[in-house]
């Protein structure tokens, strides 16, 4: 059974695209979610650590005030108010600190920067600003900072830094949690996908198999095709091909059978209008003689004139029937292995008083290394008998006999041409019927070329005529080396 890769099936394409679609749904709502989330957290943390900030700041503007004023000592309030801060465990606080108008440390949580001047950029802001300001001097750090003062009066500046660490860490375990439901959701969707799927192709795996076991010339099996879906309309539409298929086959039958008796019945005809004009011409001949010796008024010397002309008849319809035998009666081939030099030399002796007596001249362009072939050499010399003769009749005047031989994927391709009158254009195609001839009245049955088709086609082979009138006629004769 022939392994398919489960990609390349309907079903595994539509998982794999659909599992392609929910991954990038869910990672794309995964990203919008875990966006939202920290954004919402970070939101929380401004609003918590404004909220803290600007709630001391009150605190703090009040003890600065009371320490101007001498109600309170200087330096411990707000020391503690700074203690407090980095105690809460609500924001993770790194760093508070109280600057005067100046940048200069007023308090902090760690006490070896009191006293020191701060003049960065951050710092500066900070100074200038006489609003709540966010800064993130750092990565992973929000500073938060507001003015302590009344109205236009300044005392300093209260800030604190908190880490967003932790935000950073809640994110990143929301990002792992929406990893684990987007992949366990993926292999839920994947698997109910693949199961349902499945279920809705076996129909149509059905309709394959079906499909593949139906036989040619075969009446399709009457299988259950009550769905109503497209699966179902598919399947009715098979079957009905099916159908339509097996009348058109036997249409075809039917038109070929008709065919085939139409043409047996042309060739009947044709073959009977040939006999019956070779027969009816000699026997006209034989009807006279015998009327004149009837009439037993003739010399000797006439009545042996009258014999002979009736043994030449009874010779003509003898040759006639005696060649329409010959080929319908399709001898047995008796191959033996000939040398096709021996049987072109032995056919040119044969005909070499009729090649002197038209002046022709003959080439021969034949390999002396040529294979020898299994053919049946009296049949054979009887194709070359053929061929050769109307050649040598078309070149009354003369002319060249071209003979030449090569071989070609184990098979032996020769080519005779002369250059004798040719054959017209709308004969062409004739040139193998029975008793068609082209020459003149009493010099030929026509019978030849159709009785060398014949023996040709007998060991496996095929004949071609191809003529231009005037300028003559090339016979191409293809032959198996090897009988098979």
């Amino acid at each position: 059974m022939k392994i398919i890769n489960p990609l390349r099936t309907l079903q595994g394409k539509f998982t794999l695209y659909l599992s392609v679609l929910i991954i990038a749904t869910m990672s794309a709502l995964a990203f919008w979610n875990i966006s939202r989330e920290k954004g919402l957290l970070r939101d929380t943390i401004v609003k918590e650590g404004k909220a803290l900030v600007e709630s001391l700041a009150i605190s703090c503007t009040n003890t600065m005030l009371y320490e101007e004023i001498g109600l309170v000592e200087e330096g411990g309030l707000l020391d503690n108010y700074i203690s407090d801060l980095i105690q809460r465990r609500d924001l993770n606080i790194l760093y508070a600190m109280i600057l005067d108008p100046k940048g200069k440390v007023i308090a902090h949580n760690s006490m070896v920067e009191v006293g020191n001047l701060y003049q960065d950029e951050i710092t500066k802001r900070v100074l200038a600003s006489w609003n709540t300001l966010l800064q993130y001097p750092v990565d992973k750090v929000l500073d938060i900072s507001t003015p302590l003062a009344i109205s236009t009066k300044r005392w300093g500046t209260l800030r604190i830094g908190i880490s967003l660490q932790s935000l950073e860490k809640e994110v990143s375990s929301m990002a792992l949690k929406y990893l684990l439901y987007t992949g366990f959701f993926i292999l839920l969707a994947t698997g109910t996908i693949a199961f349902l799927f499945g279920f809705i192709t076996q129909p149509l795996k059905l309709l394959a198999k079906e499909m593949d076991e139906t036989k040619p010339r075969v009446d399709p099996p009457s299988l259950s095709v009550n769905g109503q879906d497209e699966i179902g309309i598919l399947r009715r539409s098979f079957y009905g091909l099916l159908k339509r298929i097996k009348e058109d086959e036997m249409e075809r039958e039917r038109t070929q059978r008709n065919l085939l008796l139409t043409e047996k019945m042309v060739a009947i005809g044709k073959l009977t209008a040939g006999v019956a004009h070779e027969i009816n011409n000699p026997l006209g001949g034989l009807l006279n003689c015998i009327y004149h010796f009837r009439r037993g008024s003739q010399s000797l010397e006439k009545q042996q004139e009258y014999i002979q002309l009736m043994e030449d008849g009874i010779k003509r319809i003898q040759k006639t029937v005696t060649n329409l035998l010959e080929y319908a009666r399709t001898p047995k081939l008796e191959r033996t292995t000939a040398d096709f030099n021996s049987i072109v030399e032995t056919t040119l002796s044969l005909l070499d008083y009729q090649i002197q007596k038209n002046r022709i001249e003959v080439t021969q362009d034949i390999p002396c290394n040529l294979p020898s072939m299994e053919v049946d050499r009296n049949q054979m010399a009887q194709v070359f008998v053929n061929i050769f003769l109307n050649a040598i009749q078309a070149m009354e005047e003369g002319g060249v006999l071209k003979i030449g031989a090569r071989t070609l994927d184990e098979r032996l391709l020769m080519t005779i041409s002369d250059t004798g009158k040719g054959i017209p254009e709308d004969a062409l195609s004739r040139v193998f019927d029975p008793f068609f001839t082209t020459k003149g009245e009493g010099t030929g049955t026509g019978l030849g070329l159709w009785i060398t088709q014949g023996i040709v086609e007998r060991h496996g082979g095929t004949i071609q005529l191809s003529s231009q009138e005037g300028k003559g006629t090339t016979v191409e004769i293809q032959l198996p080396l090897y009988s098979k």
